[in-house]
């Protein structure tokens, strides 16, 4: 497995590197994909004459209490009178659902001219640590001219405690807390399901996950603003993925080898969806989405869902998959839709190939009705897919007909759930 130059060690741990190997405890790397830019500048075109030179831009984590901007530029045309940073947590790599743009407004200091623009976290707002941060400014002079920097990169960078760093070309794991091989655990994951993600879809994500994984709760609920602690209702929040940013954060939950080889890529293939399917508007029930999620685990999810759905077979109770909203995916039943899901992915694949997925996510990317999308790419209809689904099961063959009787949200309306319980 080809593996990146990693960061530099926090200063006090430098003689562990020849021990870590490929893993590191790290400070702020200088960039993701590629070097970071070159501060020099070209003027935009147009009315704008002035001539603009950028002489520091700067970027300074103050994690867990955001981070500052700071720049030197001039102008030709007169003093800097109006400065403005935007950033991304990620490569902006589709047209369909842009990623989300933040921006701050930059104060220009009278006496020495430094611009600086600090972020603080909110409720809302607040992002893990080590995720990447896309940057530029927007500088407009006394004369009305007006100039973009180019683009700067920087990370979220928690250097308070040592955090094990592993890149691949397909992944960037960060891990506290944790043993040193949880690094090469997610990255051999990975790469054992590489070539069935590339399948599945056709391609890769045009852009490197970020993994951030923590091995006690206490860290993980630092980043987060305003948790309101829910361990008394039974549920325990354990992660979040995000599009915006581009990966998922995780404290562990289990064995490490469940956390790389089960929640890890289950949550890799949610960000696969969010990326292909931005543009999806009409419904897509939630087992499929979960079902599909399960389907990438490397982990024992095959012999738990089996058994889980025989216990459904052995008492009658086997739901309605592919009409009306199917299994739910929250409350009291909510593995009924993971791993109702899954089997149902399984036997996708088990009749036409891992090709069949990859013809339903095509038709879906075209915005195709979610039955309509199952019926063209099997060239079965539903009831004929469901009954001979059920009688893979072991169950009979009679499919019960439902009428619906409500009209249900778009696609992925709301966050995928990410919450065990004691009653799951």
């Amino acid at each position: 497995m080809k593996r990146r130059a990693l960061a530099v060690t926090l200063p006090l741990l430098l003689m562990a590197l020849a021990l870590l190997g490929a893993n590191a405890l790290i400070t702020p790397a200088r960039a993701d994909e590629a070097d970071a830019p070159a501060l020099a500048a070209v003027a935009q075109a147009g009315a704008n004459t002035a001539e603009w030179t950028v002489e520091q831009m700067d970027f300074t984590s103050r994690y867990p209490q955001g981070f500052v901007f700071t720049l030197r530029a001039t102008s030709s045309g007169g003093e800097i009178v109006s400065a403005r940073v935007e950033w991304m947590h990620r490569p902006h790599t589709r047209a369909k659902e842009p990623i989300s743009v933040r921006r701050a407004t930059g104060e220009i200091d009278p006496n020495t001219g430094l611009i600086t623009a600090t972020w603080e976290p909110t409720q809302s707002t607040a992002v893990p640590p080590w995720v990447g941060v896309y940057y530029r400014w927007r500088l407009r002079d006394a004369a009305g001219n007006e100039f973009v920097t180019d683009e700067g990169y920087a990370e979220y960078a928690d250097t308070s405690r040592p955090w094990q760093r592993t890149e691949t070309d397909e992944v960037i794991v960060f891990a506290n807390g944790l043993s040193d091989e949880m690094g090469d655990l997610v990255a051999a994951a990975m790469d054992a399901q590489r070539q069935k993600y590339l399948d599945g879809w056709g391609q890769a994500l045009p852009y490197r996950p970020r993994v951030i994984l923590f091995g006690d709760m206490e860290t993980w609920l630092e980043w987060q603003i305003g948790h309101q602690d829910t361990t008394g209702l039974g549920i325990v929040r354990v992660g979040v993925t995000s599009d915006e940013w581009g990966g998922t954060v995780q404290v562990i939950y289990g064995t490490e080898e469940e956390l790389a080889y089960g929640t890890v890529l289950h949550e890799i293939e949610h960000l696969y969806q969010r990326e292909f399917l931005a543009g999806r508007t009409v419904f897509t029930p939630g087992w499929f989405i979960e079902g599909d999620a399960s389907f990438y685990q490397l982990d024992d999810v095959h012999r738990v869902a089996t058994d889980y759905v025989a216990d459904l077979v052995r008492r009658g109770d086997l739901p309605v998959l592919l009409q009306g909203e199917g299994p739910v995916t929250f409350g009291r039943n909510a593995l009924h839709g993971y791993y109702l899901g899954y089997k149902f992915f399984e036997y996708l694949d088990r009749q036409w190939g891992i090709a069949i997925h990859r013809q339903i996510m095509d038709l879906l990317v075209q915005n195709m009705p979610f039955t309509e999308a199952i019926e063209t790419a099997t060239g079965q209809s539903v009831l004929e897919l469901e009954r001979a689904w059920r009688e893979w099961l072991g169950a009979p063959g009679v499919v019960p007909t439902l009428i619906p009787t409500w009209t249900p949200l778009p696609f992925l309306a709301s966050p995928t759930p990410m919450q065990f319980g004691s009653g799951k």
